[in-house]
């Protein structure tokens, strides 16, 4: 009876087995749990459950292996974990590769994700429900694959949870589908938001039926506000009230209100703002019932577009003012209207003053505020009708039509206009904390429109004129004269011939003297020369503010560097030691080069020169044109080399003092023309005794330049002044000549 009791229990028994077998349970454990029912067993039928045992588990790996799915057993008091080979292989581990802590499983997790799936954990255990989470993994390779984990935990009797088995299934496929289907349906629902911006459906009485989301976020109703209404509350007037008859229209002759490119009708927000909108209607007839489908977009943005398009090609985007192209057209009607009406206008050339150094020395950001101040200011000046453009840098160009009946009156009012703009460009500019100043030269080119008036031929006229007035000391007005051409031509040959005299070397450097108040030779300026070969001796007056407007004053200014160089180390062994500066101009070009320092360095010591014995004269405009704070530390980094520095001109600009105390100069240069009438114009007396007791607060030295005459001479001693130059001491001589002449002061051969 025992016997056959148990060997009735071997169904119950196997089936036992096989189950926990298939939930991937300890099979050999359930053996050992009833060792009375073992017993039972005869040993073939127990290989045969064993075999059989196997091979279900064989066939549950296959079919994990298909499935994408691997097995885990993670024992949470030790941190271990049994995992069947193909969790392995889902991991990235190899068989003997993995420590079986999850510390090292942890490693794997993408940290983005890492958070997420221990907090899972933590809820599991807390509120005891299973674990199911899907989260991203690095694979040795570096790529990233997404893996799904559902666990079950196993809890002792104290309620704590002691074991999670679990499967891990590798989802990277579905996730990659569900990401591009995303992607689709985004791309899809950006056509319908984007290509089709409103649908709104309505019945041959006007009446909304549907609308649509993208007509919900075009007009701003929502489809409950509308539903229902008439499409009338949609339009501004004077649709609004046509809209009936649009319909009636659409019903009697098949067609209907379709508004392209070309024209647009507006829309109108639920704010009672409007807006353009391009609209195509279609009928549709169903169940012989006719309804008509609106097809809407809104074309603010393609309007604003075309702004911007029309802005860019005839707007400068700094001044926001007409620019060349559209000042051609504009000059081009005026000049046609000023031939029918027989009343002559004008164009005004206008041009800033040493714009380019403060652009170039306070950088573009300081130059294009002025300019952005300039173009209110000319706009301010205009009247109704006329048109300032930005020719192009710091030019701008003012035509102006009707002036007159005559030349005459016509040229008067063009001169008007004319002085009211420099008056308007002379005033103050304030560009953060700082105050600018700029004049302007302006050329005035009248038209009438009847000869040779094109609007090249008038630009043209109006560029002369400004250089004429440029020529004539700047920040004033110039008429067009035909005189200018041959100025101009003229100005054209020079600078070509200045150009070929630096390559062939025409230019000379002459040497003037300087002395002490007992006569004594302390130093020479020097002085370039130009001996043209057809036309003599050029006035540097003439072609170094030609140097300065072309850019060539940087090249000749380096070659006049050089040759004083030069020259002073040649007459080195004569100077025995003496006492002797060389004073060089540099100019504001120069100056503000930013290897200014590095090229004299290379100079002195290519030249062999002391630089002890070098003086560089800058002028005063300096401190205007440039950041002070710069010109402090360019002269301090030669002033440490021992060059030595002197203002020229002293008194003819507008010096700033409280930069000039701390200016490592050696010598104040009095300009000549308060020399010149120093014993007999008391303003030129004070000008120049002022000059002289600032010199001597200041520490520096006070040259008197321009000096000839004995009373000049005397009066300039008596008070107080120290070193002098002029044709009282000498004149300009050439290189070989000032050699005698040091060989004479210093009794030298």
């Amino acid at each position: 009876m025992t016997r056959r009791r148990r060997r009735n229990h071997a169904p119950a028994f196997k089936e036992k087995v096989a189950r926990a077998a298939l939930k991937g349970e300890d099979t050999l454990g359930l053996l050992g749990q009833d060792a009375e029912m073992v017993q039972a067993l005869d040993v073939t039928e127990r290989t045969r459950w064993e075999v059989a045992l196997r091979e279900g588990e064989e066939r549950l790996r296959i079919a994990l292996d298909a499935a994408g799915l691997g097995t885990f057993d993670w024992d949470m008091a030790s941190d271990r974990i049994t995992w069947s080979d193909g969790d392995a292989r889902l991991w990235g581990f190899a068989a003997d590769e993995f420590d079986g802590t999850y510390a090292t499983l942890r490693e794997r997790i993408h940290p983005d994700d890492l958070r997420d799936v221990e907090t899972k954990v933590k809820e599991s255990r807390i509120e005891q429900k299973p674990f199911a989470h899907e989260f991203r993994i690095f694979l040795p390779d570096g790529s990233v694959r997404w893996l799904t984990g559902r666990g079950e935990l196993k809890w002792n009797q104290d309620g704590h949870a002691y074991r999670m088995i679990g499967v891990v299934q590798d989802i990277t496929s579905r996730k990659e589908a569900e990401r591009e289907k995303a992607e689709h349906t985004e791309y899809l629902q950006t056509i319908l938001d984007n290509v089709v911006n409103g649908i709104v459906t309505i019945n041959t009485g006007g009446t909304i039926e549907s609308f649509n989301k993208s007509a919900n976020r075009l007009f701003g109703y929502t489809s409950e506000e509308v539903i229902g209404r008439n499409i009338a509350m949609l339009m501004p007037e004077p649709h609004r009230s046509h809209h009936q008859s649009y319909i009636e229209r659409y019903l009697t002759t098949g067609t209907a209100r379709i508004i392209g490119t070309d024209r647009e009708v507006e829309g109108r927000h639920k704010d009672g703002s409007t807006f353009p909108m391009n609209l195509a209607v279609s009928r549709i007839t169903h169940n012989g019932v006719t309804h008509f489908v609106g097809l809407i977009r809104d074309v603010t943005f393609q309007r604003q577009a075309e702004t911007e398009i029309r802005q860019l090609a005839f707007y400068d985007p700094l001044t926001q003012l007409p620019n060349r192209s559209l000042l051609k057209t504009r000059l081009q009607q005026a000049i046609k209207e000023s031939g029918r009406s027989g009343r002559p206008g004008a164009l005004l050339f206008v041009d800033l003053d040493n714009f380019k150094t403060l652009n170039d020395s306070r950088g573009h950001d300081t130059g294009d505020q002025l300019l952005q101040q300039i173009a209110r200011r000319l706009t301010h000046c205009l009247r109704e009708g006329d048109t300032v453009a930005r020719f192009g840098g710091d030019e701008f160009v003012v035509v102006v039509g009707e002036l007159g009946s005559d030349p005459g009156s016509a040229a008067e009012k063009a001169q008007a206009i004319g002085k009211k703009i420099q008056s308007a460009l002379v005033r103050p500019y304030r560009i953060g904390r700082d105050i600018f100043h700029s004049t302007p030269s302006i050329g005035i080119a009248p038209f009438d429109g009847v000869e040779n008036n094109s609007v090249d031929e008038v630009l043209k006229r109006g560029d002369l004129a400004m250089y004429e007035a440029k020529a004539r000391g700047r920040n004033c007005l110039q008429f067009f004269d035909p005189a200018m051409q041959a100025l101009v031509a003229k100005r054209a040959n020079l600078e070509a011939d200045l150009r070929q005299a630096l390559v062939n070397g025409q230019l000379e450097l002459h040497f003037q003297p300087q002395v002490d108040v007992d006569g004594r030779l302390i130093g020479a300026e020097a002085l370039i020369r130009w001996p043209h070969p057809v036309d003599g001796m050029i006035p540097p007056a003439q072609f170094i503010p030609l140097a300065e407007d072309t850019g060539l004053i940087l090249p000749l200014g380096t070659w006049v560097m050089e040759e004083a160089c030069r020259h002073l180390a040649d007459w080195e062994r004569a100077l025995d030691g003496k006492a002797f500066q060389l004073c060089v101009n540099v100019s504001t070009h120069q100056f503000h080069q930013p290897e200014f320092v590095t090229r004299v360095r290379e100079i002195l010591a290519r030249t062999g020169a002391d630089p002890n014995r070098l003086v560089l004269e800058i002028t005063e405009g300096l401190l205007l044109q440039i950041d002070a704070d710069d010109v402090v530390r360019t002269l301090q980094s030669l002033k440490a080399d021992g060059v030595g520095f002197a203002i020229d001109d002293f008194g003819t600009g507008y010096s700033s003092l409280r930069y000039l105390k701390h200016l490592p100069l050696d010598t104040l240069k009095i300009d000549h023309s308060f020399v010149r009438d120093v014993t007999s114009d008391e303003s030129d007396a004070a000008i120049v005794q002022t000059v002289i007791r600032l010199g001597e607060s200041l520490g520096f030295t006070v040259l008197a330049e321009g000096v000839e005459t004995l009373e000049q001479r005397t009066w300039l001693i008596a008070h107080g002044c120290q070193q002098f130059q002029g044709y009282l001491f000498g004149w300009p001589v050439p290189a070989t000549e000032f050699r005698k002449v040091i060989g004479t002061f210093f009794n030298t051969p």
